[in-house]
């Protein structure tokens, strides 16, 4: 999977431009893009992000244990993401790049900032009562960015589950309470964004965003004992041999106690009915092997177990969607279990 591009119309800036983003450490500010290796970069950072700015082309990639895990380019109107904004970044020769660390709080916001979707694109101040919009906000499900633009200054308040979950500001990069944002708007003046991040993933900072997990046993070819391993609520970052990976790939992972997986391009009501892993070992092991190379064992490991337990091609592809593989994005993974999904429509009846 390279990613998705999202056409935009209207003026670049106003929708699908990338909000205020949390400032941490600084590496280095606005360098030349041509004097970074930006692979060598990403192990230097840590924890944190690098963005890059060129007229009127912006890019963030995040960076998760040293490891770049997401990535977003805006460009004349359009958005994309993955491996198709990693493509169009490692081209923005002309771009000022920076890079800064981020604390666990910071990080934990990284993801609704930039995979949020315009809901409320040019709000103008004039126009709400502020109090107001920011109640109905905290009356909806999902959690919401809210961007603030003023004479003052800017501000983003993250809502999230009926409460306001961080603020921060251009003057005030390191979180802080909803004064922040409040003060700005108390002028009257300025103009409002919101964005809907519709993953669902917790923004909650720091604390919670670890679950401790009940002890987890191997499932059997009876009823499994089903657990959870141990993992951060937002997007798995992408650790080589993480030693949870494959058991929360056996036994899912959990959001707010309900198990969930992004829609596979190929639509799982039009697969044949249920095919057994066992069926097709051969042909799935050589999948992943020419997917991940040499960084297939731990995806071997699972596909062997759904072998012998009996389990389906579409309960693998579902499992293999929860796996972290160091040196692949996330959705090079969606597509490898899209591709098992596809692999059971080419066996003959």
């Amino acid at each position: 999977m390279t990613g998705i591009l999202i056409e935009m119309t209207g003026e670049l800036g106003r929708d699908w431009s990338l909000p205020l983003l949390p400032a941490g450490a600084t590496i280095f500010d606005a360098l030349p893009f041509d004097a970074l290796v930006l692979d060598a970069l990403a192990p230097a950072v840590g924890n944190g992000v690098i963005t890059l700015r060129d007229a009127g082309q912006e890019g963030v990639v995040v960076v998760r244990d040293g490891v770049m895990s997401e990535s977003v380019w805006v460009a004349d109107g359009a958005r994309a993401t993955g491996d198709a904004a990693l493509k169009q970044i490692r081209l923005a020769e002309g771009a000022a790049v920076s890079a800064c660390r981020l604390s666990d709080d910071l990080m934990g916001l990284i993801g609704p900032l930039i995979r949020g979707e315009p809901c409320y694109g040019d709000l103008r101040l004039e126009w709400v009562v502020w109090p107001k919009l920011l109640s109905d906000l905290r009356e909806r499900a999902g959690t919401f960015v809210v961007e603030l633009t003023t004479p003052m200054g800017r501000a983003v308040t993250v809502v999230e589950k009926g409460r306001q979950t961080a603020t921060f500001a251009e003057s005030q990069p390191a979180l802080g309470g909803s004064d922040l944002v409040d003060a700005l708007a108390a002028g009257g003046v300025g103009s409002i964004r919101v964005l809907v991040d519709r993953d669902g993933r917790s923004a909650t900072p720091s604390g919670s965003s670890w679950v401790a997990a009940p002890k987890v046993t191997a499932p059997g070819n009876g009823d499994p004992q089903r657990g959870y391993a141990s993992h951060h609520l937002n997007r798995p970052s992408a650790l080589d041999d993480d030693p949870n990976a494959t058991l929360t790939a056996l036994f899912g992972s959990r959001r707010d106690g309900v198990v969930a997986y992004p829609q596979t391009n190929a639509d799982r009501s039009e697969s044949r009915e249920s095919t057994p892993v066992e069926s097709m070992l051969p042909e799935l092991k050589l999948l992943v092997r020419n997917r991940l190379q040499r960084s297939s064992a731990s995806v071997e490991e699972v596909v062997d177990v759904a072998a012998t337990d009996r389990q389906s091609v579409e309960w693998l592809a579902d499992r293999v969607r929860a796996m972290t593989v160091r040196g692949f994005l996330h959705s090079t993974l969606d597509q490898l279990a899209d591709d098992m999904i596809l692999l059971t429509r080419r066996q003959p009846d």
